[in-house]
């Protein structure tokens, strides 16, 4: 019932102190021209109005903190979960910003321009993302930023990506400077399609197969008789380790350097989720990462605690374990509500109005990181913050 809860509700409506502007924007990856949508909420409010500019759909001259969201598995930026963590964010006068994974639209406007979908491993999407929003960043005439940092949150498959992405740009020394660190909710660590049991590897494999018949226009124009079959026999399989392991010839991934071009293709399943699995890269993260997990998750719990060592072994990582929560619900009982009359209002959890535990514990953990960051800049100027040795 709490991954219910999680997926279904929005949060609390937030403080009224603070409004914020949605904005729907269309980005283009400059790697294959794939089309992805961005959700943005915007703060603003009467004594503060420069957060960042509007102009149509197009959030520019950011001067705040972003919250850049990726949302898991067969998920959009709609879900509860998502909208709730975006309140929380606007809520501290952060920008805030989901972006949907390619074919992932929840309005159904935007379809997946090239025949391939998105996946576990390949973080080339979100690296695109990044080197975007950084130029949006307002700087100082010395280069250093003004706006940002930028803080990635990921959820579940999500959050498997952005783990993997803060990985292999740390390993190589790439990770741009406006990335300030991150939180990896219900992060399986270990990706294995052929380990989930009955019946959620039936449901995932459905959300798959509808998501592959919402973009199956582009995926019909691919002519290679081979990438024919391989759908065909995704679409027939009834569980996501056999879907993953029909597709993976043609599953798209990015190169282990730098600059992380993508390619196209795995030998099979087992070659795919080895290669997706961001339980090789944790270790190397450079900047501080939230670990969140449940010990009552259904989906990852036991795969994360398989491969929790690698976690454990690198200082920039927290690890916060829950007796609680199933996967991705960390709900929390809505607070009383009263009428005019002062009579209290009953309130279910159904009502829509609660919030999630998860959500403070990631804007804390922000908070702490923007504070240290603010007295390392007041303590060394010029000097890059020394967040590791703080935490």
């Amino acid at each position: 019932m709490s991954s219910v809860a999680a997926y279904a509700l929005k949060g609390n409506e937030g403080d009224d102190a603070i409004k914020s502007q949605r904005v729907r924007e269309v980005m283009t990856m400059g790697a294959d021209g794939a089309k992805l949508v961005l959700d943005w909420e915007v703060p603003c409010n009467n004594s503060e109005s420069n957060f960042a500019s509007v102009h149509g759909d197009r959030v520019d001259t950011i001067s705040k903190p972003v919250v850049l969201l990726v949302h898991g598995m067969n998920n959009d930026s709609s879900f509860g979960y998502i909208r709730s963590m975006m309140k929380t964010a606007t809520s501290r006068g952060w920008v805030a910003v989901c972006m949907n994974l390619r074919g992932q639209d929840w309005m159904g406007e935007v379809k997946n321009t090239t025949p391939r979908g998105y996946n576990a491993g390949f973080t080339g999407d979100l690296r695109g993302v990044i080197q975007q929003l950084e130029k949006r960043l307002v700087k100082r005439h010395d280069d250093t930023y003004i706006g940002g940092p930028i803080y990635l949150v990921g959820y579940s498959l999500g959050a498997n990506i952005i783990t993997k992405y803060l990985g292999e740009e740390s390993l190589h020394g790439t990770l741009p400077v406006c990335v300030g660190g991150g939180a990896a909710l219900g992060n399986p660590l270990h990706i294995h399609s052929g380990t989930i049991k009955f019946p959620w590897n039936i449901i995932l494999a459905m959300g798959v197969k509808r998501s592959l018949l919402q973009n199956v226009g582009v995926y019909a124009q691919h002519r290679d008789q081979g990438f024919r079959h391989a759908m065909m026999k995704a679409m027939a399989s009834r569980t996501i380790g056999q879907l993953d392991d029909a597709a993976a010839p043609y599953i798209l991934r990015n190169e282990s350097n730098p600059p992380f071009a993508p390619k196209i293709g795995f030998k099979d399943g087992n070659e795919y989720w080895y290669d997706s699995s961001s339980h090789r890269y944790v270790a190397h993260v450079s900047v501080p990462l939230l670990k969140v997990t449940a010990k009552d998750d259904f989906l990852v719990f036991g795969q994360f605690s398989k491969k929790l060592n690698h976690c454990l072994e690198n200082p920039n990582v927290v690890v916060v374990k829950t007796r609680c929560g199933g996967h991705l619900g960390w709900q929390e009982s809505p607070p009383p509500r009263k009428d005019v009359n002062g009579k209290e209002i009953p309130s279910g959890w159904l009502s829509g109005g609660t919030g999630s535990w998860s959500d403070v514990a990631v804007a804390d953990f922000i908070e702490a990181l923007l504070e240290i960051r603010r007295e390392d800049e007041c303590t060394n100027k010029g000097a890059p913050p020394k967040i590791v040795s703080r935490l």
